[in-house]
């Protein structure tokens, strides 16, 4: 059943007072000009949500509460639900995470206490409702419902139903559940915000304090807190939700005393659970082991382990689902920049990004505007590359140097890529025409390594960044190949906006449905509907002219094929000339590039919705062009023949071109249907016998656009492929024989009423020499 939008249907009902309300915004219901206090109760809290709606709130004091949970005993809901959701929390780094995402100003109301978030780690709350009032006119409201405090809960086109019940100047309501907050809830209340990441904000702020005396800085930015101190926080308080929280709550009869021994038998009946949950199982199972030995294993009244015990059991676990590669491999990626827009701020030139001190103790602004004449000299330096393809690749033309041009404007894009994303689409699944992912699909000797490291020197003003696709695990690791997806998808979900630079990704991984579909497919899809700074992924792979892409992987990537090599007899020039030119690189321009970007995105005016008319495909590098034109201008420099006016579509030619050489060499095998106007291709001749590779079925299958296939999808599965004739030939660009035959044998019927006997096809010689 197909469900379609209804303009009678409300997704989120409010009601004041029992009575229907027009749809409000979210700013209206938690109006901070009418309102200066907050207390609730909410499944769900976000940093954006915060940053957006409730800064202005002079107090806020929120608690977390549960998920619906399971037929499950008293001690269950403790041990099963409401201690495994804190310490998986804890685990997880969500409180990091939110705080971390936090304006500055945010971040020190959470500092100074005034605003508040709380968990209940040995309860399980349900409930769910929000007390605004005002502290000097002492007017207040009682929102009730099942909304969170996320922007989806009041999304009406999210296809899910909400209600918010509104009271205003209710006073017996609004006291009767104020006094239920502070007599029963509060008591079974922790910071989520814990002591030990309080004091860690604390630190960096003051050794940014200190940077920002010695260098006469206007401020210090926000707190972002690295992995390395994100650890040691959720290893400290897991210790404590353990130690301190539990032992609190028996102690003070909020939990029964006999709540160890139930923590002992946690594990128990966990093959059913296991089943429903399999992706979630190992990290389930690591905090039932880690509560089970936390407790005295035979005493009849079971008391918990001393603090020093369970410290070391919490490291253990910590570390225990990764093995040593898995460790090494999370240490290969070191290149980190935050993308934070809600600190933007144009007039005292902060880009809005940033990046990690020369310590590593704070983050601090990226970004400075370049003279004219350190622009001219970024310019330069780019041509200078350009030149070096020119003049030592073979058969080089200014069509094939916009590949490389490209690249490059993509590589300087890339940090700002999910908010162009968000800007530019007016539907979700528009957020595929900003791909994620490119892919420099290249032949050995062409230079594409090369071109990595010098993206990365003009951005990143070093060549250090990048990562062999091949090595990330040894080539005998079990399941190496699973392992290596994961840990590319690790890299991109580190909070980083910088590109993750990946050298000789091998074709495997585009190829098949498990690899490809995981990373890419998913990830764009995580970034359409949920739009965060996942970093962008640049990386290289062979093209042996056989190279193709799931259409889904295709579709979410920007492929520029660079299938030219560097003349062999001009091998040692070609490598002299390049050190040479790398040695001058910077990333003076890139700096200068992301405070002109980050003005465009600020700009409610900025064009992002620029479709190409030819193709028809959205330019999502147009701003991009268009900074660098201005560029040019500025440096009184002529626009070079490289320059490429609109996006390239390297994929699409590829495939285009893969299959007009198939039929000009196999025509014979091309059987012509006339009744549906189609041809019939036996697809399992494309094999080693006949001269083909042992995956050309897969990669011809996949470079087939599924519009020129009968009947969709279905034509191109099987043993035979349908494809529509007339619009495969004006596809590869061929002349279509059986075009003239249809309308002479139209025209025939319809004066003589006679079939014709069709002519008998010519052949690609006849056609070729007459």
């Amino acid at each position: 059943m197909v469900m379609t939008e209804t303009s009678d249907i409300r997704k989120i009902h409010i009601a004041f007072d029992g009575q229907d309300t027009p749809p409000l915004k979210i700013h209206q219901l938690f109006d901070p000009k009418k309102y200066d206090q907050l207390i609730g109760i909410t499944g769900e809290i976000t940093a954006d949500f915060i940053n957006k709606y409730l800064s202005k709130f002079i107090s806020v004091n929120i608690a977390l509460s549960s998920e619906s949970t399971n037929r499950l005993s008293a001690d269950e809901m403790i041990t099963k639900v409401a201690l495994t959701n804190a310490l998986l929390s804890s685990a997880n780094k969500e409180a990091a995470k939110i705080f971390s995402a936090l304006t500055s100003d945010n971040q020190t109301n959470v500092l100074n206490s005034l605003f508040r978030i709380s968990i209940a780690p040995t309860q399980v709350i349900h409930s769910k409702f929000y007390l605004l009032s005002n502290s000097i006119t002492h007017d207040t409201r009682v929102i009730l419902g099942s909304v969170d405090l996320t922007d989806a809960s009041f999304d009406a086109q999210r296809n899910q139903f909400e209600e918010v019940l509104v009271f205003d100047n209710n006073i017996r309501l609004y006291q009767n559940l104020a006094d239920h907050f502070k007599k029963d809830l509060k008591p079974v209340l922790r910071p989520f915000f814990t002591t030990n990441l309080v004091k860690a904000a604390q630190k960096q702020i003051e050794e940014s304090k200190k940077d920002q005396a010695n260098n006469k800085q206007e401020s210090t930015g926000p707190v972002i807190l690295d992995n390395e101190t994100t650890d040691k926080i959720a290893e400290t308080d897991m210790v404590d939700l353990i130690k301190h929280d539990v032992q609190h709550d028996i102690d003070h009869e909020l939990i029964p005393d006999m709540i160890t021994k139930s923590m002992r038998n946690v594990t128990m009946d966990r093959s059913q659970t296991k089943e429903k949950i399999a992706k979630q199982v190992k990290q389930h199972d690591t905090i039932y082991t880690l509560q089970k030995e936390a407790v005295s294993p035979r005493a009849a009244k079971p008391k918990l382990k001393t603090r020093e015990k369970i410290t070391k059991q919490v490291q253990d676990a910590l570390i225990s689902g990764m093995s040593p590669q898995q460790r090494d491999a999370e240490k290969k990626y070191t290149t980190f920049l935050y993308d934070r827009p809600m600190e933007r701020n144009i007039a005292n030139n902060n880009s809005g990004l940033y990046v990690p001190n020369d310590t590593g103790t704070h983050p601090i602004p990226f970004g400075k505007i370049a003279t004219i004449s350190e622009i001219r000299d970024g310019l330069k330096s780019i041509d200078a590359v350009m030149k070096g393809y020119q003049q030592f690749v073979v058969d080089y033309d200014a069509n094939y140097g916009k590949r490389f041009f490209e690249a490059i404007l993509y590589s300087f894009t890339a940090p700002f890529l999910w908010e162009i994303r968000a800007k530019s689409s007016l539907n979700p699944e528009d957020g595929n025409d900003v791909p994620n992912f490119l892919v420099l699909g290249a032949t050995a000797g062409s230079g594409k390594s090369t071109l990595l490291r010098i993206i990365n020197q003009l951005t990143w003003n070093s060549d250090r960044s990048l990562i062999d696709f091949g090595t990330i695990y040894p080539s005998q690791t079990p399941q190496k190949k699973t392992k290596t997806v994961e840990v590319m998808e690790h890299y991109m979900k580190l909070g980083s906006s910088y590109p993750v630079l990946m050298d000789e990704i091998e074709p495997y991984f585009f190829q098949q449905d498990q690899y490809s579909r995981h990373l890419v497919v998913d990830i764009m899809n995580e970034l359409v509907n949920h739009p965060q700074p996942i970093a962008p992924l640049i990386g290289t792979t062979n093209y042996d002219s056989g190279f193709t892409m799931l259409r889904e992987t295709a579709r979410r990537t920007y492929y520029l094929q660079i299938d030219k090599v560097i003349d062999e007899s001009q091998k040692g020039a070609a490598n002299q000339y390049i050190y040479n030119v790398r040695k001058t690189l910077n990333n003076t321009l890139f700096k200068d590039f992301v405070m002109r970007m980050a003005n465009l995105l600020e700009d409610d005016e900025t064009p992002w919705r620029d479709f190409n008319s030819t193709t028809g495909r959205l330019d999502f590098l147009a701003m991009t062009r268009q900074l660098f034109k201005n560029y040019y201008e500025m440096a009184n420099m002529p626009l070079p023949d490289y320059f490429s006016e609109t996006i390239c579509d390297d994929f699409k030619e590829s495939s285009r071109n893969r299959w007009a050489k198939l039929y000009l060499t196999q025509q014979d095998d091309f059987q012509y249907r006339q009744g549906d106007k189609s041809l019939l291709f036996d697809i399992s001749k494309l094999n080693t016998f006949n001269g083909f590779t042992a995956d050309s079925i897969e990669k011809y299958r996949n470079a087939l656009p599924i519009e020129l296939c009968v009947d969709g999808i279905n034509g191109k599965r099987g043993k035979f492929v349908e494809i529509k004739a007339p619009e495969f030939f004006r596809w590869i660009g061929e002349h279509n024989p059986y075009e003239e035959t249809e309308t002479d044998s139209t025209e025939n019927e319809q004066e003589n009423n006679v079939i014709e006997e069709k002519p008998k096809k010519k052949g690609f010689w006849a056609r070729l020499f007459g």
